[in-house]
């Protein structure tokens, strides 16, 4: 008969435990860059940054972020974003936007969802820590059924009096 000694039982299960990952939620990142971006408009000022997925992947796939020439919060955004966002998956992008911008917390997974197409538009009204107000309108477009086709995200930040 075996015996098993319940301290390196228990430990053991412990480590697999620790090992286990789940999936990941999404987190407020996304809303603390587009707050730091909008917080330097003023009122009436617009600024918009598009984030660009397109080619096949593993084999041309490419990731790109347009802005308005000297716009420095939109260029230090989208610094951000290139850096930040998924290449592969669009939907990863857009839910994390969707989700911070709500106030909300998606558990699960974010990208890769099995969404074949997938528009819309949303927007919000934004409410800083430092009390300045902004509208966000949030435009994308995504389409898996031609992998060559690019799919989008487009922010644009207008500063409300």
């Amino acid at each position: 008969m075996m015996r098993f000694n319940g301290g390196v039982l228990g430990a053991a299960c412990l480590l697999l435990a620790a090992c286990a990952t789940g999936p990941k939620a999404s987190d407020n990142a996304v809303c603390t860059q587009i707050d730091a971006w909008g917080e330097g408009l003023s009122p009436g000022q617009s600024s918009s940054v598009e984030l660009v997925r397109g080619g096949v992947w593993m084999v041309n796939h490419y990731k790109r972020c347009t802005h308005a020439e000297g716009d420095l919060a939109a260029t230090r955004f989208c610094a951000w974003l290139m850096d930040n966002t998924s290449t592969e998956f669009m939907e990863y992008n857009v839910n994390r936007a969707l989700a911070c911008l709500q106030g909300q917390r998606v558990v699960g997974y974010l990208g890769n969802t099995g969404v074949d197409a997938w528009s819309g538009t949303a927007r919000f009204t934004r409410l800083t820590a430092s009390e300045d107000m902004f509208r966000v309108e949030l435009r994308y477009a995504l389409d898996y059924s031609a992998p060559s086709e690019e799919t989008m995200m487009q922010l644009t930040l207008t500063a409300l009096d």
